[in-house]
């Protein structure tokens, strides 16, 4: 006897019930994907990306169930277009760059609003409404003159990007805690005094900038931020940091320059991952040796700090590629800071150094070397091995002389020697076929090398104030050079006019009494 399945009382065979079972699950699937649904779901980065973009309001208004991605960024409105509120299905919505004063509570209607930019306008209030818009991710209103943020504001859920910088908040609302998607906080530019506790509750924050505010404490509540790569608090008051930092275990770049910052805690040494440390503008007098484990640590800059000296540590930063000690009060260098073979640049202008380690010889990936305004009497021979070297400043030192070993620097393109006590130079100087811009001004010269005649590549030589020059290399064969300064020297008249004739194309500068 066969099988039957019984449906309203009616009998069907087995093979029929199965497929009406068939049917009603296809016209289950139908409806799932009908326009209505397909629309209510939320789209990923990618997708929007590749949404169609209408950038005229007319076209959008003949399509409006269709509009998902309407620009109308730099058209200088002034007012908020009202045709924008029947585009119901519309996701993406960038105002920016006109001159809009205020955002009408019907931005409600857009339910289906994911990203919302409207920075650089005139806002002056945060439109309230918008906390409404329960499907935003993305909310950028910088550059306005928003002075205040809604309690409301902890309502966005789904929000992920939050961009207020450049306007004139004093305070950010407790609610912001709330936002547990979020990823990405910028409220720099601003007159922010703190930062609110329950802050620390976004534990999804991967990226945070609080730049120049008014900002004088950083809480114990940032140690909940475990997933924070950026964190930027430069142009603030702080004075210290929180022991919580070395729980910032996942952070990669960390600005805190222009601050008042007078001590690095050990806690530092925890922050393995990191990639860049900006501390210029503060009152360190030393650096802490777990400074040392920052092994990561690619860019380091500790510019116009008063610094006495560096701990040997610092020569452990073996990936460093950027070390920035200008306007310190360094006075030596340990023999460590050889070890930093990856080093393409080391700025250590005005400190009051009077000697160079040899070790510098074995940066040998070093492409510009900063030692102005120092008290520097000789340059180790070791500066031979320096063969990348593009840029060497070593004005306003007590230079004698330069060692001849500086013609095996043969990558050097700009030389700046500038107001030292050089009498002379090694006829090395004519390896240097890479030349470009050789600066030696106010020194005791009485002649230069016969063989920098053969610096093809020279475009600029300035030797004014070497009051007892008289001999200039043969300059025939320097056809590139557009500007020669020897104001102030004894190249006789003779020769000047030998010169203006030699290179018409040269900017030259002397004096009538020469």
């Amino acid at each position: 006897m066969r099988q039957s399945v019984s449906i309203h009382h009616r009998t069907f065979p087995l093979n029929m019930a199965s497929r009406l079972v068939s049917l009603l699950v296809l016209l289950c699937c139908s409806l799932l994907v009908s326009p209505q649904n397909v629309y209510s779901q939320l789209l990923d980065t990618a997708q929007l990306n590749a949404l169609q973009t209408f950038t005229s309001l007319d076209d959008a208004a003949k399509n409006a169930d269709k509009v998902q991605k309407l620009d109308l960024s730099g058209l200088q409105m002034e007012e908020f277009p009202t045709k924008i509120e029947k585009l119901v299905n519309l996701r993406v919505l960038l105002l920016d760059a006109n001159r809009i004063k205020s955002i009408p509570a019907t931005i409600n209607k857009l339910t289906k609003l994911q990203v919302l930019s409207a920075k650089s306008n005139l806002l002056e209030t945060f439109p309230r409404e918008v906390t409404k818009l329960t499907s935003l991710q993305t909310l950028n209103l910088g550059q306005n003159q928003i002075p205040a943020l809604p309690t409301d504001l902890g309502l966005l859920v789904e929000l992920q990007t939050l961009n207020l910088q450049s306007n004139t908040l004093t305070s950010i609302p407790v609610e912001v805690g709330k936002l547990s998607k979020l990823t990405f906080l910028d409220v720099s530019n601003n007159q922010l005094s703190s930062l609110p506790t329950e802050l620390g509750q976004a534990t999804a924050l991967e990226y945070v900038d609080a730049s120049r505010n008014r900002i004088s404490i950083i809480g114990a509540e940032i140690a909940t931020w475990t997933k924070l790569k950026v964190l930027a608090l430069e142009g603030n008051q702080l004075k210290a940091l929180p022991a919580e930092l070395g729980k910032l275990t996942a952070l990669q770049r960390l600005e805190l320059s222009t601050n008042q910052i007078e001590v690095l805690g050990a806690e530092i040494g925890a922050l393995t991952q990191l990639q860049v440390l900006r501390l210029v503008g503060n009152t360190l007098t030393a650096l802490p040796p777990e400074i040392g484990k920052l092994i990561s640590l690619v860019q380091f800059d500790l510019n116009s700090n008063p610094l006495t000296a560096l701990p040997k540590e610092i020569g452990n930063l073996v990936n460093l590629q950027i070390l920035e000690l200008g306007s310190c009060k360094l006075t030596e260098l340990p023999a460590t800071l050889g070890n930093l073979s990856r080093l393409e640049k080391l700025s250590l202008n005005g400190n009051q150094l009077s000697s160079m380690p040899p070790e510098v010889g074995k940066l040998v990936n070093l492409q510009r070397l900063t030692l102005n305004g120092n008290q520097i009497a000789a340059l180790p021979p070791d500066i031979g091995n320096l063969t990348k070297l593009q840029s060497l400043n070593i004005s306003n030192n007590r230079l004698t002389a330069i060692p001849p070993d500086i013609g095996k620097v043969v990558n050097l393109q700009m030389l700046n020697a500038t107001r030292n006590q050089i009498v002379s130079l090694p006829p090395d100087m004519g390896k240097l076929a890479n030349l470009q811009k050789f600066h030696i001004a106010d020194n005791k010269l009485t002649a230069l090398p016969g063989a920098m005649a053969d610096l093809t590549d020279l475009q600029e030589i300035n030797v004014a104030r070497n009051r007892e020059l008289t001999r200039l290399p043969d300059m025939l064969r320097l056809s590139r050079l557009k500007k020669l300064d020897i104001l102030d020297t004894k190249v006789s008249k003779n020769d000047i006019g030998v010169l203006i004739k030699l290179l018409p194309n040269t900017e030259i500068k002397y004096s009538d009494q020469q």
